[in-house]
């Protein structure tokens, strides 16, 4: 049987649309929900679901809360110190795969901003401050995840390096440092690399909403570069109807939408929005779809956490590479054979800070501290002497997993899902292996109701340090705290006041620990 050819699929494509009422088209404009494109059953189109981000796929949950485990990928700053662009390619293609494990098509990266401000609060996600550098790095990293049929995103366009206002912030640049610095390393992500998505960012560029820039999305994407992918917002920063689509947006980020969605098919009847605008808006995003064949993937296909050794491999070769040692006075290597007494001084050695926060942080299918791979290392005839030195954290850390032992012996809390907002009857749902920090920005699972439930963790935290411990509880909702079965930080009878009053002296309470397990 003949293979289809490219002039077929536009024809399909074509077809497709022309078989869209409005209303369907519109809809399609926008997210159905945090994660997903919107399905139109009457045409057997189905959803597409995109998972964040830079440094691994980690699928629904944000924030790294959820069940599922994944690769966790040096960041990437690390990445473009490695000077690498083959290995980066391997990194993208394990990112590819691994988006496939959370059924997801798209994958929200890369993050191609500059190191160019201190308040740059998402450095970590980017490059490198040299745009070529970035550049290449990144159109490595999309052959890589493209080439497992997974369409990227390069972010956030244009000039979001600062994370000081960012709904509101201007960038001022002038033509020539916007062209051979900030837009540089989108441009090489699209010529060279190929990328099918591009993100807009949440700032201003020259006093104009990036999302809403028809000189950014259509002059010098489309036109200049030859884009032929799709465009989405950044999640929440679409603010117009009219003058987003005018300028090229396909996608706003998360549903239901706001701008686009019902109001777009409205500004269309209107008179407002011309309707050639949503079918140029729903062809490209229908042409990316088919050529990741994603509307062939399974209608039940769920997440899933495969932890492969070949890919360790890979995120171990990355980590090595993005090392760089300035000087060595020949301290180095250590020669094993003559150590006996090794100290191992930082906040960050006794856990694994194996990632950034916010849109990269994720689950990693395993965690290994410094002083336990020293240790394991080593080997008893050495002795390993840890001090803390410093606190780092800015917020109240969160008590890990590895200090919590459940009830049947295993790592981390025990924590079952109730279908009410009292914790009556029997759980609808169990999580094990948790740490203290226990968010959600949705039902967890799909047999407890989005109108409310409730949560109980268990578990026995046995401290490391003796002393007298103190124990606060940071909640949105209503909490609280037990110790041996006693409250002792009740914020369902007491919440947190509001912003008017300080609120930590309200969330915490004293409690003794001497080395004694707590439940």
């Amino acid at each position: 049987m003949q293979e289809p050819t490219e002039d077929d699929h536009t024809m399909e494509i074509e077809n497709l649309l022309a078989e869209l009422t409005l209303d369907e088209k519109a809809s399609l404009t926008s997210g159905a929900d945090m994660w997903r494109t919107p399905t139109v059953e009457r045409v057997g189109l189905r959803a597409v679901k995109m998972t964040d981000g830079p440094n691994g796929a980690r699928g629904d949950a944000l924030l790294g809360l959820g069940d599922a485990t994944a690769c966790c990928m040096p960041c990437g700053a690390a990445l473009g110190a490695t000077w690498n662009p083959e290995l980066i390619e391997r990194v993208g293609s394990v990112l590819g795969q691994e988006a496939r494990t959370k059924a997801s098509r798209i994958l929200l990266a890369p993050t191609l901003n500059l190191h160019r401000s201190p308040l740059g609060g998402r450095n970590f996600e980017c490059y490198s401050e040299d745009p070529l550098l970035s550049g290449r790095t990144a159109a490595a990293f999309v052959r890589g995840v493209q080439g497992e049929g997974v369409a990227t995103t390069a972010k956030h366009f244009v000039a979001n390096d600062a994370e000081f206002e960012r709904h509101s912030i201007d960038s001022v640049v002038d033509e020539r440092t916007l062209r051979e610095l900030y837009l540089l390393p989108f441009e090489l992500a699209v010529k060279e690399g190929g990328s099918l998505g591009i993100m807009t960012a949440y700032n201003r560029l020259n006093g104009t909403y990036c999302s809403e820039s028809a000189e950014l999305l259509t002059q010098i994407l489309r036109e200049e570069w030859g884009f032929e992918g799709f465009v989405v917002t950044d999640w929440f920063s679409a603010g117009t109807t009219k003058e987003s689509c005018e300028a090229g947006l396909d996608l706003q980020m998360p549903g239901p939408g706001r701008f686009f969605g019902k109001r777009l098919a409205e500004a269309v009847r209107a008179g407002e929005v011309d309707e050639a605008h949503v079918d140029a808006q729903v062809r490209r995003m229908l042409s990316v779809w088919d050529r990741l064949g994603a509307q062939a993937d399974p209608l039940d296909e769920q997440e899933t956490s495969i932890d492969l050794p070949e890919h360790r491999a890979v995120a171990r070769e990355a980590a090595r590479e993005s090392m760089v040692l300035l000087r060595n006075d020949g301290t180095l290597p250590l020669d094993r054979r003559a150590l006996r007494r090794v100290a191992l001084i930082g906040p960050n050695a006794d856990r694994a800070q194996i990632m950034g926060g916010g849109s990269a942080a994720l689950r990693p299918h395993y965690r290994v501290t410094p002083l336990e791979a020293l240790r394991e290392r080593l080997g008893d005839a050495v002795e390993i002497v840890h001090e803390r030195g410093c606190w780092t954290e800015h917020t109240t850390p969160s008590i890990p997993s590895t200090d919590i032992t459940s009830a049947a012996g295993g790592v981390g809390f025990d924590v079952e899902f109730f279908p009410n907002l009292d914790w009556s009857g029997e759980p609808a749902h169990r999580s094990a292996g948790c740490d203290s920090k226990l968010l959600y920005f949705g039902p967890p699972h799909e047999d407890l109701p989005a109108a409310g439930f409730s949560f109980r963790a268990l578990g026995r935290f046995t401290p490391t340090d003796d002393g007298r411990h103190t124990f606060s509880l940071v909640q949105a909702g209503r909490a609280r705290l037990l110790v041996n079965g006693e409250v002792v930080i009740d914020g369902v009878a007491n919440p947190p006041p509001g912003q008017d009053r300080p609120q930590a002296a309200h969330r915490r309470r004293y409690a003794h620990a001497r080395r004694r397990g707590g439940r």
